[in-house]
């Protein structure tokens, strides 16, 4: 059994993100460690891509769109779930979501030496860089609300919600198995119903909270939300920075929400700037 893999995957609407993801693994020199793509629908992937990933996996879709199925469309697959059965062989399984990117390689490591002490490594959505409005209990109550009624909504959300944009596991944890089932229940339940909102850090969510699965948390720096919280510039460093002392280096930055593209004000000069990948190393001179 080999060691590690890294994996993520996207339909053609993320293409460009994707994109910059292996672009930032490749320059944070992590040649040791191989790249997995799971391309989703019938658009080809561009080499941008598939010139970068060591794997490509297709995985057919005729259905959420069509439907016009509500949620994410990796969910309504099971993607996540199914990381092992993809890519057979592997020891440990490391997932970025495709709005991701890897600034620092030691974050890497420490997702992978996290996958040892849990059954599931993942970013608890709390940190003293964060801004104090609890953006994820509104979602975490929603979507609850619409997969699982308002039982199970209310018995859940004063958790903490955990985000699974980054997460990593051992080939042998009960993740994987729990989890299908968990989303293929979610699937039978939702039947043709037009209201259901797919998720799968939701059904992941309620193993963790509820016992089933043992979790490692991740430190902020290792999945930061950029929606609750702007890094900081350095120049000097070259760096994106966590905005309080101690200034750690972030090692991997999630843009999720409207932050994918939004444009910010750089201090007092009235430069902008997003915090894509493509635009910040272009803003460092690389």
């Amino acid at each position: 059994m080999s060691g590690a893999i890294v994996i993520t995957g996207c339909d053609a609407a993320h293409y460009d993100l994707a994109a910059d993801l292996l672009a930032s693994l490749r320059d944070a020199c992590v040649n040791q460690l191989t790249i997995g793509f799971i391309h989703v629908g019938d658009v080809p992937v561009p080499p941008a891509i598939e010139m970068v990933a060591d794997q490509v996996v297709h995985v057919s879709d005729d259905r959420f769109l069509r439907d016009q199925r509500r949620g994410f469309r990796l969910a309504y697959l099971s993607v996540k779930a199914r990381l092992p059965e993809f890519f057979p062989g592997y020891e440990v399984y490391v997932w970025l979501d495709g709005d991701t990117w890897v600034q620092n390689a030691e974050g890497l490591g420490q997702v992978i030496e996290s996958a040892r002490h849990g059954d599931v490594c993942m970013h608890p959505e709390r940190d003293p860089n964060y801004t104090i409005q609890d953006h994820s209990r509104v979602y975490l109550s929603y979507v609850y609300g619409l997969l699982y009624g308002p039982d199970e909504a209310s018995r859940y959300v004063d958790y903490a919600s955990i985000n699974s944009g980054v997460f990593a596991a051992r080939a042998t944890s009960p993740l994987w198995r729990l989890w299908l089932e968990a989303l293929e229940e979610v699937r039978e339940r939702a039947g043709e119903r037009a209201d259901i909102h797919f998720s799968d850090q939701i059904p992941l969510h309620r193993l963790v909270v509820s016992g089933r699965l043992t979790l490692a948390p991740l430190r902020a720096v290792n999945n930061w939300l950029t929606m609750l919280s702007l890094p900081a510039v350095n120049f000097e460093r070259k760096k994106l920075l966590a905005p309080t002392y101690p200034f750690e280096e972030i090692n991997i930055i999630h843009l999720i929400g409207d932050t994918k593209n939004k444009s910010y004000r750089l201090g007092d000069s009235g430069r902008e700037i997003t915090f894509r990948y493509r635009d910040i190393k272009a803003l460092f001179g690389g």
